[in-house]
């Protein structure tokens, strides 16, 4: 048989390969591309899906390319504990802050004990003289 030289070397041989290992080869290293590319367009979306959440709670204007890396991926994207915490305790910091008391803490020089204090000795002064009250 002839003998091919160096430079004549099939791919497979050239890696000291049969010809159906190269392909096994090739072919895992095409499905490990499609699964770290699956797991990327995963993780793009997860970060589509906490922008976009953040878009509604502030009324910024949706962005498409958010809208389309959410929809690639299948549209019910399901965030990762840890970002799905934060955008709970910032939910329940956000509620805080809408609740009266919220509001009455944002006002500087403001001390809601001694309020408290006051508000209890006046419900007791009304108790008090309420008692006292001949027509009560």
């Amino acid at each position: 048989g002839e003998e091919k030289s160096e430079g004549e070397k099939s791919p497979a041989e050239a890696q000291g390969m049969t010809r159906e290992e190269y392909e096994e080869y090739q072919r895992q290293l095409v499905e490990e591309k499609m699964e770290r590319d699956a797991q990327f367009a995963q993780r793009k979306a997860e970060r589509a899906t906490v922008r976009s959440h953040f878009r509604d709670k502030y009324r910024l204007p949706k962005n498409e390319t958010d809208d389309n890396q959410i929809q690639l991926v299948g549209g019910d994207v399901e965030l990762p504990k840890e970002l799905a915490k934060m955008i709970e305790q910032d939910n329940e910091e956000e509620e805080e802050k809408n609740s009266v008391i919220g509001q009455l803490s944002n006002i500087q020089n403001l001390d809601l004990d001694s309020l408290k204090d006051k508000a209890s000795a006046t419900l007791e002064d009304l108790k008090q003289s309420a008692e006292k009250c001949s027509v009560m």
